[in-house]
């Protein structure tokens, strides 16, 4: 059994409307999820666990259940990066999500575009769905901006590493 704290305010996501999308993560994983306040427990063959872990993480780091359910589909795996790690105070944990985020979204759906990754900025962690060698250059090229550099440098980094980006 593998069990995973979700932030409260996704235990309804995780959950879905009626129940739908704890059904379908079931019937995707091949495993029983049981959710008490926000710990999800779920049982079954050790490897399907592993990949429900990882969805169930996805979902807790923000992303909707859609996306989250490609770490199955598309032989995806999930990733994540701690904010805190590169920001001192609160003010700063804001301004680098904006930094990676961008204006209207715009960086986020870059970096996304590029590198054929999902993106999510939620809480104290950026999340990263996608193929693994494809995770690692978004993951590099958020680093980047998490430490600093320009958008131009971090953009100049996704060009020059296209030809790891699995399609």
């Amino acid at each position: 059994m593998k069990k995973v704290k979700i932030p409260e305010k996704r235990v309804g996501v995780l959950i879905g409307e009626g129940g739908e999308t704890k059904e379908e993560f079931e019937d995707l994983t091949d495993t029983e999820l049981t959710i008490t306040d926000n710990l999800a427990r779920i049982e079954g063959d050790v490897l399907d666990e592993m990949d429900g872990q990882k969805i169930v993480k996805a979902i807790g780091r923000g992303f909707n259940p859609e996306k989250a359910f490609s770490i199955i589909e598309k032989d995806y795996t999930f990733n994540h990066i701690d904010i805190n790690r590169f920001a001192d105070t609160e003010n700063d944990k804001e301004r680098l999500k904006g930094r990676v985020i961008g204006r209207d979204g715009e960086t986020r759906k870059h970096i996304e575009k590029m590198t054929e990754t999902y993106i999510s900025v939620f809480g104290k962690t950026i999340g990263f769905i996608g193929h693994p060698q494809n995770i690692q250059v978004a993951r590099e090229t958020v680093k980047q901006l998490l430490n600093g550099s320009s958008h131009s440098s971090a953009y100049n980094y996704l060009e020059k590493n296209q030809d790891k980006i699995k399609r």
